[in-house]
């Protein structure tokens, strides 16, 4: 289970690399997901006892989620909810964000907007003495610090409460509310969703050592980086992609790309 899992990562981070040949030979790729699907399947009808093999579950879980919100499509693996039902703070934002994700690149059926926004607002006030920072200070403009100041005592605090505010930014900027809306409106969405994007990154600057706080900071900036118009906020999103590309060797380039080019569309439209 847990080499299942390691070698889906790359086969998935491979994606992000030019497909072509090494050396004479052409690559071909096994597909993992299959396997990791098989794991989960497995897990539900029949558990195990074991803490890797309860790692290795919900690390699958947590890949699948990652996969959906950077390739920006519904999760393509079947998680079995009943069994979350007891799942950690952490795993149960996890999966709330997958819930999001598929609604998303789903169908986008307005009565399930409703339902999932209810959940939302339902977890954040269950689990509000549980995600609360140790320490939450607004950002230093004048000195040139895009981010806020965001501390919490846990990695698990970490992942729970970025998953929560990435499904949170979705359903906000995604709202079927807007198609027919006042530009009032959507002006309100785009900064609120802007605040969620600098409030993710924030609590990555200040966890170092939370591996996946960068990481899911990069997604939110992959998914609505575009409505960044200043130039200082966007030098500082741009320094969150690099960082991540320095310290965890990251994959970077198509989403590096991808921002600049909407970014590039967006200047040059005359109003």
């Amino acid at each position: 289970m847990a080499a299942a899992v390691i070698l889906r990562q790359y086969e998935e981070m491979e994606e992000e690399i030019e497909e072509g040949e090494i050396g004479s030979h052409v690559y071909e790729r096994a597909n993992f997901l299959a396997i990791t699907q098989t794991i989960i399947d497995t897990m539900i009808s029949t558990p195990l006892d074991h803490s890797l093999a309860n790692a290795a579950y919900w690390i699958t879980i947590r890949q699948e989620v990652y996969y959906a919100l950077t390739r920006q499509r519904a999760p393509q693996i079947r998680f079995g909810l009943e069994r979350c039902q007891n799942a950690s703070v952490a795993n149960t934002m996890v999966i709330f964000a997958s819930e999001v994700a598929k609604w998303r690149w789903g169908l986008k059926q307005p009565q399930e907007w409703e339902h999932l926004r209810a959940r939302q607002q339902q977890l954040h006030h269950d689990y509000l003495h549980e995600l609360t920072p140790i320490l939450e200070q607004n950002s230093d403009r004048a000195r040139g610090n895009m981010f806020p100041t965001v501390w919490y005592s846990f990695d698990a605090q970490v992942t729970a409460i970025q998953h929560l505010k990435l499904a949170e930014m979705i359903l906000i900027a995604e709202s079927p509310y807007l198609e027919n809306a006042r530009g009032a409106l959507h002006r309100k969405a785009e900064a609120q969703v802007r605040n969620i994007v600098l409030f993710l990154c924030g609590i990555a600057s200040n966890h170092p050592r939370c591996q996946p706080a960068l990481v899911n900071a990069v997604i939110a900036i992959t998914l609505y980086g575009e409505y960044f118009t200043h130039q200082e906020e966007r030098d500082a999103l741009l320094g969150i992609i690099n960082r991540t590309m320095e310290l965890h060797a990251w994959p970077m380039r198509k989403a590096y790309q991808s921002l600049q080019r909407q970014w590039d569309m967006l200047d040059n439209v005359e109003i």
